[in-house]
């Protein structure tokens, strides 16, 4: 059986969801996902682990035998022993046959040998700057003086969630470059692991997404993002999230995200207790905030929520 059915197999044997499984094993639902869809194999601590929690080995979910070679019920029969003659002197009994060793398991050198070749090709792509982009760990947060002003041609941001009732001038919402982000437009960013992956959208996609925050005021008109006719400066939308803080380093997640000149931040507040049809948090309500007008979020529900 393929290590991806054992996972499945194991892990509802124990009634778990993919979450369950995940938070577990300190991973993100996408990737036991990928797991179980055998579009990526786990790493060997997260093997060992899993061995631990479903309380099996780690040969029986690396190898498809079900028992290794050499038990002991494989051994043949011992000789039939003689019987010694009714008259004469008895035989000396025969010295003991030395003990037949058990062929040692050969699965330990080939998992050990299968990690030193996976850490020996990570060498290699970091040497040829082809390795997956990783995110740098957090810097300190600045203060409030020396957060950027917003600049003429800003990139793709993330957003901070933390902002306090300070009236100030300076923008709530720090733009911070991401990989392979647009000019302009919104992104899509995947946080998984260590990785963060960015991608745009097609005009299906974009079409969607224009009518789900319709209902809120936010429109969309040539790549440029407004609410209610005002131009939008960072537009935010966390849809999935281990409910780790996006600024401390440790989120998992979706999010989209939009980064252009304005004078209004938008971000959106969500229930990921309680998915849509897509997978994401279901969506609440938005918050805006003019940052021209102090560090204060104003919280707007749809137009039907009103009447």
């Amino acid at each position: 059986m393929p290590l991806a059915d054992k996972i499945i197999e194991l892990r509802k044997k124990q009634g778990w969801s993919q979450i369950d499984l995940a938070d577990r094993l300190d991973v993100s639902r996408q990737s036991v996902s990928k797991w179980e869809m055998a579009q990526a194999v786990p790493e060997l601590d997260k093997i060992i682990k899993m061995s631990e929690l479903f309380a099996v080995t780690t040969d029986y979910l690396l190898k498809d035998e079900p028992a290794p070679e050499g038990s002991p019920s494989d051994a043949p029969p011992p000789p039939p022993t003689e019987e010694p003659p009714q008259n004469g002197p008895a035989p000396e009994p025969e010295a003991p046959l030395p003990a037949e060793k058990k062929p040692r398991k050969k699965w330990p050198w080939i998992l050990a040998a299968a990690v030193v070749l996976v850490m020996a090709l990570n060498w290699a792509l970091i040497a040829a700057g082809v390795l997956a982009y990783r995110v740098e760990p957090t810097p300190p947060p600045l203060l409030e003086e020396e957060l950027p002003q917003p600049s003429p041609t800003p990139a793709p941001n993330m957003a901070e969630e933390a902002v306090t009732d300070t009236v100030t001038e300076e923008p709530v919402q720090e733009a911070v470059a991401g990989p392979a982000a647009p000019e302009d437009g919104m992104t899509e960013y995947v946080y998984e692991g260590e990785t963060v992956t960015a991608d745009g959208f097609d005009e299906a996609a974009l079409e969607a997404m224009k009518e789900e925050y319709a209902p809120y005021g936010i429109t969309c008109e040539d790549g440029r993002w407004y609410y209610e006719g005002r131009p939008i400066r960072v537009f935010t939308d966390v849809l999935t999230s281990n409910g780790e803080s996006i600024a401390g380093g440790h989120f998992q997640g979706t999010m989209r995200n939009f980064a252009g000149e304005g004078d209004i931040d938008v971000r959106t507040v969500r229930d990921y207790d309680h998915c849509d049809e897509h997978g994401n948090g279901t969506l609440l309500y938005i918050e805006t905030c003019d940052i021209h007008g102090g560090a204060h979020w104003e919280e707007h529900h749809a137009e039907e929520e009103h009447h």
